[in-house]
């Protein structure tokens, strides 16, 4: 999304440079003729720099405020509508190159925090274009993708082709009933929660619970609204959808100890917290 501003920027730029040229060549002309020309270009740039402001001040295209934010499945296909929407949504990537970039910190912080190993059974929740798992399963014996919406299984399902230990299933009850008891090694859910309402987070931690084995690992991440960089990122949202209708797909940032007392209410042990600005990572095991 960053060439998107850098994009609106410049529209600000040259309509303001551009009014400066036609006012000082029409000053300096006193032609008649030229100065009512030099009105309508300069009503027409200025028309250009409003437009541009309105645009920064939007969050993401499509807004899709006529949907709830609980409507999870109907905003999360309108989001994956197409290969590059669905990406620029999952990661603000669209480019295949930028979307593989992209998850290097998160393999980093899973294979680390999550000690994920050759013989483990990986469950992702909220798995979208498959971003973490095309990366993620040379290092486990299988990874399996769920996701709420179809469209982003569709295309997940394209990136993931001619990878054998990859499975994927939608979530049609928005739960993980899809999945028996004790069935996995590791869940894991990155970049997910935050888009989620805090009642629907805490049912995926309890289901995590369940799914896994004993001795099993849970892996859960969002963006630190106590770090410095969480909360910089917090006030240049609130400052810029002040005025604006909030998306449903608006993530919404919290702290290490909400995701820490779902864990531990859910049964986990050995429960930590690992700082990874702007990102917490919460981890914890259940019982053998």
């Amino acid at each position: 999304m960053a060439w998107a501003w850098a994009r609106g920027w410049w529209h600000a730029v040259a309509a303001c440079v551009s009014v400066a040229l036609v006012l000082a060549a029409a000053l300096w002309a006193k032609d008649p003729i030229l100065m009512f020309l030099a009105s309508g270009v300069s009503l027409f740039c200025f028309y250009v720099l409003g437009y541009s402001v309105r645009k920064r001040q939007q969050p993401f295209s499509p807004s899709l405020t006529h949907l709830k934010r609980h409507q999870y499945e109907n905003v999360w296909n309108s989001l994956a509508a197409t290969r590059e929407l669905a990406g620029q949504s999952a990661a603000g990537e669209h480019e295949e190159s930028e979307l593989r970039r992209s998850v290097q910190n998160t393999i980093g912080n899973l294979l680390e925090l999550a000690s994920i190993s050759s013989n483990d059974e990986v469950l992702e929740i909220g798995c979208g274009v498959g971003r973490v798992g095309r990366e993620l399963v040379p290092h486990c014996r299988s990874w399996t993708g769920s996701d709420i919406s179809e469209n982003m299984l569709s295309h997940a399902a394209r990136r993931l082709q001619g990878l054998e230990n990859t499975r994927l299933v939608l979530l049609r009850s928005g739960r993980l009933k899809e999945f028996p008891l004790k069935s996995f090694d590791v869940v894991f859910a990155t970049n997910m929660l935050g888009h989620l309402d805090e009642i629907d987070r805490w049912f995926y931690v309890k289901e995590a619970f369940r799914v896994l084995r004993p001795g099993g690992r849970i892996f859960l991440d969002n963006i630190d609204l106590e770090s410095d960089a969480g909360w910089n990122m917090f006030v240049k949202d609130a400052e810029r959808l002040r005025s604006v209708e909030r998306p449903p797909y608006m993530p919404r940032f919290s702290t290490s100890s909400e995701f820490v007392t779902y864990v531990s209410r859910a049964g986990f042990e050995g429960i930590a917290v690992h700082k990874r600005p702007p990102l917490f990572v919460v981890t914890g095991r259940k019982a053998r």
